[in-house]
């Protein structure tokens, strides 16, 4: 008990004022940014301002990000076009400690996105959208990390709406409670496209995740993983920087950030290796019952956590125990975790991460969700504002028929509408009311649906 009072003296003031049931909180707060600002102009555009980040306008027609100073010649000016009016939004996939993403579809490509809507007038939520979209935008398309597609600010909700690639596979967390465990090769082809991402993060953009976890790591029916989640993410000036502030979740800190020492890019590799653990036992390696306090001592007093030797190769309790080193300095880089020889075992196995994935996923249910979802995306197209019947014209375009193989699968002469609708908008609304759709196929990137409505008695759409 003794240690656990002197525990908690240490780390209270860190802590929330919202306690809980030991007197902790396992969120813990931002630190104070070096100059964070925001202005709000009578036309509804948000400046967020930041000495390290630059300058970032947002308001309802988009996003456009400018450099600071020594940065320009690194970063410079990019403008993403995402705007309020192009989205058609759809229910919430979950809910965070700071945030809702929802499933939306933007208009004019007709794909399918995640929006993570964030309150903009807390200073700690702004410091959150700051670090998320410079990560994202710096680091767009990158392997391994999840997709920026632009944002966005409402006024009228004082929010800013973040798009980012849609992960149909859902997170890992999502895999644990289906599968209850995930075999050595998925795990070791997750690893390999994970650590491509947070690699690039570390020696690329120096930066510290700072939440890794198998919640903010993403799978999708092609088969990709990535890293989500960059609200807690902190800079370092060089690769040799440490830092300084206690920021996360904490049942995946690492011990020198609990102890609430200088730490540096080793703290992910921890965080890492108690996912990869929890992801291939089923279960958190410690015991988290008892509170957040006593869970701190467990990870400061108690040997790592190390996986059965009788349940797992020899490989993979290698890498998992490197990661899990309590010396910081003795955790492997991200480059040398892709060379270990737990991901070498089964870098040739055939492993077909897609196929696994569609295995969690109950396909049934995925293509009903989609079907609902593009059912009141095209009616809206078909009978809402004329201003919007402009994007279905490319679905009238030659090459936008389906197929299964290099074989048309659809003759072109079945696009009855296509030679009629070649125009940017309808001559008679009236004539394209929307009944239903009803779901019919798929292959790898493409979903066919039929489509009922007074005009058109079969159309075909890929969603891109």
């Amino acid at each position: 008990m003794a240690g656990l009072e002197e525990l908690k003296k240490k780390l209270q003031p860190l802590m929330f004022n919202d306690p809980d049931k030991d007197g902790f909180s396992t969120r813990v707060p931002f630190p104070e940014d070096t100059c964070d600002s925001y202005v709000v102009s009578d036309g509804g555009t948000i400046n967020l301002l930041s000495r390290s980040f630059g300058e970032y306008n947002i308001n309802e027609h988009g996003f456009h990000k400018r450099s600071a100073g020594a940065d320009e010649s690194d970063f410079g000016e990019k403008a993403y076009r995402c705007a309020s009016q192009d989205m058609h939004i759809f229910g919430p996939i979950g809910n965070g400690a700071s945030s809702v993403v929802q499933r939306a579809i933007f208009i004019p490509v007709h794909r399918i996105l995640a929006l993570k809507k964030i309150n903009i007038f807390e200073k700690e939520k702004r410091q959150q959208i700051l670090n998320e979209m410079r990560t994202l935008c710096e680091a767009c398309c990158y392997p391994g990390l999840v997709e920026f597609q632009g944002a966005f600010y409402m006024p009228d909700s004082g929010q800013i709406s973040i798009a980012l690639e849609y992960m149909d596979g859902g997170s890992l967390a999502d895999v644990i409670k289906v599968k209850k465990s995930i075999p050595e090769p998925v795990l070791a082809h997750m690893l390999q496209k994970v650590l491509l991402g947070l690699r690039y993060l570390h020696e690329v953009r120096h930066l510290v995740h700072r939440d890794i976890k198998p919640a903010n790591m993403l799978v999708n029916l092609k088969g990709e993983a990535k890293i989500t989640d960059f609200g807690v993410s902190a800079g370092l000036d060089n690769t040799m920087a440490m830092c300084a502030t206690f920021v996360g979740t904490v049942t995946y800190m690492s011990p020198e950030r609990i102890r609430n020492e200088n730490y540096s890019y080793a703290a992910d590799i921890w965080s890492l290796g108690l996912t990869i653990l929890e992801c291939a036992t089923g279960k958190f390696p410690y015991n988290v019952n008892e509170g957040p306090a006593n869970l701190m001592l467990q990870i400061l007093d108690d040997p790592s956590p190390a996986p059965p030797e009788n349940a797992f190769s020899s490989e993979f309790c290698s890498f998992v125990n490197d990661c899990l080193q309590k010396d910081a300095d003795a955790r492997p880089t991200c480059e040398q975790l892709l060379s270990h020889p737990f991901i070498k075992r089964y870098e040739n196995a055939g492993v077909d991460l897609a196929a696994y994935v569609k295995g969690v996923v109950n396909p049934e249910e995925r293509l009903k969700q989609i079907a609902e979802m593009l059912a009141v995306h095209y009616y809206l197209l078909f009978n809402g504002s004329d201003g919007l019947w402009h994007h279905m014209k490319t679905f009238y375009m030659e090459d936008s028929t389906f197929s299964k193989t290099d074989q048309l699968g659809i003759p072109v002469n079945r696009h009855v509408a296509r030679k009629n609708r070649d125009s940017c908008s309808p001559p008679r609304k009236a004539q394209t009311m929307l009944n239903w759709l009803e779901p019919i196929s798929r292959n790898h990137n493409n979903w066919v649906f039929r489509i009922f409505s007074t005009i058109l008695s079969f159309l075909v759409v890929r969603v891109f």
